[in-house]
């Protein structure tokens, strides 16, 4: 049930709104400069352009933070095809990567060659991230479920005190082990964090990653299972409750709660969802270890019968933590790509649910009556949802690599019905028609241009956003007339406040076009 809701260029955090030059330009004059444009601030860790030779040019007075890094060129460089790949820390402490290229003076067919190169290089640390990603998932919430599940027998040692088969040493062997290969993982993958924003890595550049969300609460892990391996050898009383606590308060700076609208409410119900994850693994574990050991009359079925009481409420919690946490994050959208892997882990989560449902209410109350067969059917069904939360887990570790429709909408206010502005609409006027522009919501974010064109019989519609006052050169989308003089641009990334300036272009002809400028603040 693990993060029901949590969590390309680079499969990024921040999202990347437009370059210059852009994507594939061929351009007749060489630029004088390269630019990025994002939708929150960054900080550029590399921006690196390859000439045709293979040699990096010179870039100077880079500006390496903001939402709109970029650096000058070398006067008058020569013909030929150029890559520009960029590395950068976002809001949020995710690595953000990616690469365009442009051509000045040289064959356009050398463009896609170059493109075609690049995308198959790209991203050399994805995957082996996204499998460290699950090993300190998995092993981060075992360890401290298993502890859990080491308090509950100790609590409930009375019933049972002369049974070594429920002795709490095979908790903590199992706690110990993992505990260090957890660790050893998150050294692991702070390695590969550090080689994917810094190819050429010094010693300043350590500090500032440490000194980041990412870095605090990398420190915040290391720390924690230390305790909690401590606690394993017999550490203090109170080593495995700080242990645990600090190992899943570890996961709260780091990702998309950080940057939510909410992110006091959205680590909240982070932290929620955690706990009671890590309840529900580390319970499933121990029920199993117990239903394998034992048979009828089954000693421990209090604790079995406990542990399902528990999770009759502790179950829904978290589901309905992951779904708040979906929402504020607007997650549930299928046609992203953020929303289709939410949906697939809720879909999951729901089977899961209702193989706990048979357990509670037909194995429990059976094994209570003391059923012969009863408990390998019940530790069948328990070992498929073990399975059934790993996967839950991997698709976390693709999840949290998405970022989520909120990041496209930076910013945004409150919602339609609260209202507030819910469109802006401007008009331009020809002696032979007119043009009637409507952006909804008309605030920062994604927005939904919809135009209306009257007395002109136009073919196509280009329309240019930027912003000047960030320095946003202009985004251009083109739209084919869904019906006679009507146009609809979807999912339009004006991702800052402020005076947007949107050039209008109506194509009538090969020969005519109709041109305009309409400046819109949001």
């Amino acid at each position: 049930m693990l993060w029901v809701a949590g969590i390309p260029p680079a499969f990024a955090h921040a999202s990347l709104l437009s370059t210059f030059p852009e994507d594939g330009a061929v351009l007749q004059e060489a630029p004088t400069q390269v630019r990025l444009v994002f939708n929150e601030p960054v900080r550029i860790t590399q921006l690196q352009v390859l000439g045709s030779s293979g040699r990096a040019l010179a870039l100077e007075n880079v500006v390496s933070t903001g939402n709109a890094p970029q650096g000058d060129l070398p006067q008058e460089i020569p013909e030929g095809v150029y890559i520009v790949s960029w590395r950068a820390i976002s809001a949020d402490s995710h690595p953000v990567s990616g690469s365009f290229v442009f051509l000045v003076g040289a064959d356009p067919e050398r463009v896609q060659t170059v493109r075609a190169t690049q995308l198959q290089g790209r991203d050399p640390l994805y995957w082996p991230l996204v499998g460290v990603r699950w090993g300190i998932y998995l092993g981060s919430l075992f360890v401290v479920g298993v502890l859990g599940w080491w308090r509950l027998l100790r609590g409930q040692r009375s019933s049972f005190a002369d049974s070594d088969r429920v002795s709490g040493a095979e908790p903590l062997s199992w706690a110990f082990a993992t505990a260090w290969i957890t660790l050893s993982l998150t050294v692991v993958a702070f390695s590969l964090h550090l080689a994917q924003l810094y190819p050429h890595f010094n010693g300043r550049e350590l500090l500032r990653v440490m000194l980041s969300p990412y870095g605090w609460g990398t420190g915040l892990r290391l720390v924690g299972l230390g305790i909690l391996i401590w606690a394993c050898e017999g550490g203090a009383v109170w080593a495995s409750g700080m242990g645990s606590v600090l190992v899943l308060g570890s996961f709260l700076p780091i990702g998309h709660a950080l940057t939510s609208e909410h992110p006091m409410g959205t680590m909240a119900l982070l932290g929620l969802h955690l706990a009671g994850s890590a309840f529900w693994l580390g319970g499933l574990w121990g029920l199993e270890r117990l239903l394998g050991k034992e048979s009828a009359p089954y000693p421990s079925v209090g604790i079995i019968q406990r542990f399902s009481d528990v999770a009759t409420w502790a179950v829904p919690g978290l589901i309905l933590a992951g779904v708040g946490m979906g929402g504020i994050h607007r997650g549930w959208d299928w046609d992203h790509p953020y929303g289709q892997y939410l949906w697939a882990k809720l879909l999951l989560v729901l089977m899961m649910v209702g193989l706990g449902a048979h357990n509670k209410f037909r194995l429990v109350p059976a094994l209570q009556q003391g059923g012969q067969t009863v408990g390998r059917s019940l530790r069948r069904i328990v070992r498929l949802e073990l399975v059934g939360l790993m996967l839950v887990l991997a698709l976390t570790s693709f999840l949290v690599a998405q970022a989520p429709p909120s990041h496209g909408r930076h910013g945004m206010g409150a919602p339609l019905e609260s209202g507030l502005q819910t469109s802006c609409e401007e008009r331009l006027n020809w002696p032979e028609g007119s043009l009637h522009l409507r952006i909804l919501p008309c605030r920062p974010g994604e927005n939904q241009i919809q135009v209306e064109v009257k007395g002109i019989p136009a073919q196509e519609l280009t329309l240019g956003f930027s912003l000047p006052e960030q320095g946003i050169p202009p985004l251009r989308r083109t739209v084919a007339p869904d019906g006679p003089g009507q146009f609809v641009v979807e999912n339009v990334p004006l991702a800052l406040a402020g005076e947007w300036q949107i050039e209008v272009r109506l194509l009538i002809s090969d020969f005519e076009e109709r041109r305009g400028q309409i400046a819109v603040s949001l």
